[in-house]
Formats: C-alpha cells, sequence, structure tokens
C-alpha cells in the first residue's frame, strides 16, 4: 500500500480506480453506470475505464458519455478483460463491476468497510440477486438461508460489485484463467491457500439484470456445469476441493424433481417447480460436455 493511500485510509479517506468489463452491453450500461455514479461519491475515485472485449453496439460510446474511459481487452473472454483492468489498476484497492449489476442503495457505505476491517482481506462484496419476475429469482434467496450448509464458505462471492487489494490479487497472479465461468471460485481458494479471506456483506443486495429471457438464463447454468471440469483440473494439486463425479451429478438431476418441491415450500415460489429442475438439466449437460473436452 502507497504511503499516500495509508494517509487516506488513516484519515477515513480511500481513493480507489472503478472498473468493468463489458461486451454488447448497452441494454443495461447507461443505468448501471449513472448508478455507480451516484452511488460512489467523486472524491473516493481516481479513475474510471471498462475494458471492451470488441462491443459491436455503444458500449463504448455509453460508457465515455458517462465519464468512463475505454480500454481495448488484450485478450478474449472476462479473465483477459479483468486482468486487463488489474494492469492498468494505480490504486491499492480498485472496484470491479459487470455491466448488468444495478448497485445496492448500502453498496459503497458497507462494502469497503469489510476490506479495511482486518489484516489480509483480498476481496469483499454485496450479494446480487435476479429481478422477482425472473422465473428463477427464488433460487439465490434459498441458497442463502443455506450459506453455511452447502457452499464450503463460497456462497456470495463474485467478481461483479467486489472490491479488491490490487497487491493480494496481484500476488496470486491475478485473474485466473477459465475459458466459461467459475473465476470467482478459483479465486476464493487460491486466496485461501496464500491465507486471505473474502468476505461477503449479505444485507448488501444488489439487482442483477440478466438480459435474454428464459433460455439465455438456464443457459447461464449450462455453462456453469461447463466450467466445473475445468475448474477441479485447476485444483487438481490442491486438497482442497472435492471432485463432483458424473453420476452424482447425474443424481442431484434425478432428484432435482423432489428437491425443487420441497424448495418451492420454503420459498413460497411454485415457479421453482419448473425452474430448478431445467436449471439441474442444463448444469449435467455441461458438465458432460466439460469432462469430454478436459482431461481430469
Amino acid at each position: 500500500m502507497s504511503k499516500n493511500n495509508e494517509d487516506l485510509k488513516r484519515d477515513g479517506i480511500l481513493k480507489v480506480d472503478l472498473v468493468m468489463w463489458t461486451l454488447n452491453g448497452e441494454k443495461t450500461l447507461p443505468v448501471v453506470l449513472r448508478r455507480i455514479n451516484s452511488i460512489i461519491p467523486k472524491e473516493f475515485v481516481n479513475k474510471k475505464f471498462i475494458v471492451d472485449d470488441g462491443s459491436k453496439d455503444n458500449t463504448v460510446k455509453i460508457a465515455r458519455n458517462h465519464g468512463w474511459s475505454v480500454l481495448k481487452n488484450e485478450g478474449h473472454g472476462i479473465s483477459d478483460g479483468a486482468n486487463t483492468a488489474l494492469k492498468n489498476v494505480e490504486t491499492s484497492y480498485f472496484c470491479s463491476f459487470e455491466q448488468d449489476v444495478y448497485l445496492a442503495d448500502n453498496w459503497w457505505t458497507k462494502v469497503p468497510d469489510l476490506i479495511l476491517s482486518k489484516e489480509k482481506v483480498a476481496a469483499a462484496c454485496g450479494l446480487r440477486f435476479l429481478p422477482r419476475n425472473n422465473f428463477c429469482f427464488s433460487i439465490e434467496p434459498y441458497q442463502l438461508k443455506r450459506k453455511d450448509v452447502d457452499f464450503y464458505g463460497g456462497f456470495g462471492k463474485t467478481l461483479d460489485n467486489t472490491i479488491w487489494s490490487t497487491e493480494a490479487l496481484r500476488s496470486i497472479g491475478g485473474f485466473p484463467k477459465v475459458n466459461y465461468a467459475g473465476i470467482d471460485t478459483l479465486l476464493f481458494h487460491f486466496f485461501e491457500l496464500k491465507g486471505f479471506t473474502w468476505l461477503v456483506n449479505y444485507d448488501v443486495k444488489s439487482l442483477h439484470m440478466h438480459q435474454g429471457g428464459l433460455l439465455k438464463e438456464f443457459t447461464h447454468y449450462y455453462f456453469y456445469g461447463l466450467s466445473l471440469p475445468e475448474i477441479y483440473k485447476q485444483l487438481k494439486n490442491f486438497d482442497i476441493y472435492k471432485n463432483e463425479t458424473l453420476s452424482a451429478m447425474f443424481l442431484r438431476f434425478a432428484k432435482s424433481p423432489i428437491s425443487s418441491f420441497k424448495m418451492a415450500l420454503k420459498m413460497r415460489d411454485s415457479r421453482l417447480m419448473f425452474s430448478y429442475p431445467i436449471i439441474r438439466l442444463f448444469w449435467l449437460l455441461g458438465y458432460i460436455r466439460g469432462t469430454s473436452s478436459t482431461n481430469l
């Protein structure tokens, strides 16, 4: 941490860079950027920039119109975009956002405090939930109720409304290279190996404005499944993660109608009877495809 930022920290003021990786985000970007600009006071911001992955719409123009500079992704995809951003960060702490996450009112007043709350905190974030009219809305609130049972401490840790210790992130080699999804999962474990923690404020709830309809929503879960074998392969040398077998994934799918019934009762949301089994199916199909292309 630089002396300048030590002084800022001691005085209760912290300068941060704001970064975002984008691709064809014009539908949500205007409201998302206006929200960030209104939530985070100017006196705390060093610079704001997006790393664009070759958008064909008005993403770049919108960013510039809202006071954000634009860099070109030096590679392709989120991993490369995030590392391009990290390379250009100047401050000891920086914030990353995704183009479709509308920040909660209390994000700035709650989340940065976590990363300054104790030593060796590498990252801090809040939660984000889908709109209530989304058929998959109740999945994440249900997971929140069971976070201490199901998720090995990893629930809620995402890249899209997060403040980072630049030094800690660079010390582990930056953002892991993942082709589809799961960067956050790998980071969580890599931080743990180095003695860092990643904190979540479960009372900060931003809005995840997924676009593209129900099929696009299910496709997200396909990519999660597709990424699992790749994640397991990267973690193979560390005794920190259990490799889930194809039979276990299939069993989860086979039991999903029963699970969805229990979830629907718990959350009082009958849509789960429809959405959860399909989610498990797409997850399974992605996992099968990922396994066939990954040598575990």
